[in-house]
């Protein structure tokens, strides 16, 4: 199975080969021996094209690629980081970042946090290019509304930039100034797309509100839903969502960019389009999307992800998942190094790679346990024999099985997926987590098409607008109770010792040979679909 996977994905080989490049540049450094490595292994794959040794040289350069990659950015971090820490006190220019997260704090204060683009000393003698930053500006609440920065301005701030180590072990910068030591230098550019994303956004917040503004905390739930403004949500819900493990549903990740993508997909596919032009007409609205909420790792991850699938026809070749997951896994990292140590990141992907490797079976073994197949057997048996409303009736009930059984097999596929992980970052078990998502997975597929639909037409109607905000406004109530219940159950979730990387390694290894045993399981099984995707059908 292995040998078969190699030789038909080798995009598999290939991403293992940078990820681990990528591991061992932050480790080691000195960038100038993987270049010289890579400029050699270049030469040999162009020279030995008919030889066997071709493949070991392409594999080789992949290696020293992304050893390249993080050790410059390893080197850049360590170059600014030296310029910084004994930096005194000074002014600072910078251009604030497409979100503003805003942090009520006591009394009448609150704490504005923003990434910086372009951030540099007043005198031009410091940029930074490796190390992100994040300036935490403090001032009255009410600043929101006009005193405090805003996406695309250009800011001069007066603080002592302090470097530490972030959570995902790697040097940042983060400078703390007020109202009293900053001073705006440029209004934001109305013709960049930091200043339209942001005003995208402000509108789209105001329409998926229309006709649920005193639903309490429903519209705020909506909008982290469509949107990723996990900002507006309390800090008590967010806990709610948090220890009944369905957190994950306000990450605008794969999740929402497929549900998107579905209903693009529905629009062109009404529209006539043919197939093979789905990505050209998809692509560009998709992009759209994924820049406005964010352009988060997972979402940059799901929309790459969602384009190379839907492209494929396109260039001739079969829609095939598993090579979409492995070709945006180079894509990401070889431009962003460091998400390999983002835990949001690690999740995404592991968790995509796991809906990707046992979907398929689980749904195969749990449709033969359920009897799907006789439920259509005798539905066909009772249409014959003249039956006709017991054999709609029949169908109908297969449906509502196969729904919850399709929807246990995905919610079960993501949660072993992810389980380690949580317990790795955060410390934390949620079995409950398993049955929420039974309710909350199906409820956010249909937040997510009645607020998308009724951001549409709010450009036409108000009235059409507020009848699908109530409808997504009803299913955000129902996902909000059922995780109140879920987080209230005895054992639903519990709090563990954080398990160490052997534990996190182990528990891969066991899915790894829980794969291999489901793919020996045989054909009377039906469990052909590693097969599938190792020849580009999946």
């Amino acid at each position: 199975m292995v040998a078969g996977l190699h030789r038909r994905q080798p995009m598999l080989a290939l991403s293992a080969l940078l990820l681990a490049g990528i591991l061992c540049g932050y480790q080691i450094g000195f960038w100038p021996l993987p270049a010289a490595v890579a400029l050699c292994c270049v030469a040999g794959a162009f020279f030995l094209q008919q030889s066997p040794l071709r493949n070991a040289f392409v594999f080789l350069m992949f290696f020293c690629l992304g050893w390249l990659v993080s050790a410059r950015d390893l080197d850049g971090r360590r170059h600014e980081a030296r310029l910084l820490a004994d930096a005194p006190k000074q002014q600072y220019l910078c251009r604030v970042g497409p979100s503003v997260i805003v942090a009520p704090l006591r009394g009448k204060s609150a704490r504005f946090s923003f990434s910086a683009i372009n951030f540099r000393s007043a005198d031009g003698a410091v940029k930074c290019r490796h190390m992100p930053v994040t300036i935490d500006w403090y001032g009255a609440r009410e600043a929101e509304l006009g005193l405090a920065p805003r996406p695309g301005e250009e800011w001069s701030f007066t603080g002592k930039c302090k470097v530490r180590k972030g959570r995902n072990g790697l040097m940042e910068i983060t400078v703390s100034t007020g109202v009293e030591r900053s001073a705006k230098v440029a209004e934001s550019d109305s013709g960049t797309w930091q200043a339209r994303i942001a005003a995208a956004r402000r509108q789209a917040a105001k329409r998926l509100t229309i006709g649920i503004e005193d639903w309490g905390a429903v519209p705020a739930l909506v909008q982290a839903m469509l949107l990723g403004s996990r900002s507006e949500m309390s800090r008590e819900m967010r806990r709610v969502f948090a220890d009944s493990g369905t957190i994950h549903v306000f990450a605008i990740s794969g999740l929402h960019i497929a549900f998107v993508t579905g209903l693009l997909v529905m629009a062109v596919r009404l529209l006539g389009v043919q197939r093979h032009y789905w990505g050209v007409y998809v692509a560009p609205l998709l992009i759209f999307y994924t820049v406005a909420v964010g352009a988060r790792p997972s979402a940059v991850r799901a929309c790459v992800m969602a384009i190379l699938y839907l492209s494929a026809a396109l260039l001739g070749r079969r829609p095939n998942v598993l090579a979409a997951l492995t070709v945006t896994a180079l894509a990401v990292h070889v431009f962003r190094p460091w998400l390999v140590f983002e835990a949001g990141n690690i999740l995404s992907f592991a968790v995509m790679g796991g809906l990707v490797v046992f979907c398929g079976p689980f749904m195969e073994r749990l449709h033969k346990l359920c009897g799907i197949a006789r439920f259509e057997q005798d539905a066909r048996l009772l249409a014959a024999a003249g039956e006709t409303h017991r054999a709609s009736r029949l169908r109908a009930r297969k449906s509502v099985v196969l729904f919850f059984v399709d929807s246990f097999a995905v919610s079960l596929a993501a949660w072993i997926s992810s389980v380690p992980l949580t317990a790795f970052y955060f410390g934390r078990f949620t079995p409950g987590g398993l049955l929420a998502n039974l309710v909350v997975a199906p409820c956010a597929f249909l937040i997510v098409m009645s607020g998308f639909l009724g951001l549409l037409s709010s450009f036409v109607s108000v009235e059409v607008a507020s009848c699908f905000n109530n409808a997504a406004g009803f299913f955000t109530w129902m996902m909000m109770r059922t995780a109140e219940v879920t987080a209230r159950f005895p054992g639903g979730n519990f709090h563990v010792r954080k398990w160490e990387a052997w534990m996190v390694g182990l528990w891969f290894a066991g899915l790894a040979l829980l794969a291999m045993r489901l793919h020996t399981a045989g054909r009377d099984s039906g469990l052909n679909w590693v097969k599938d995707a190792a020849e580009g059908g999946t």
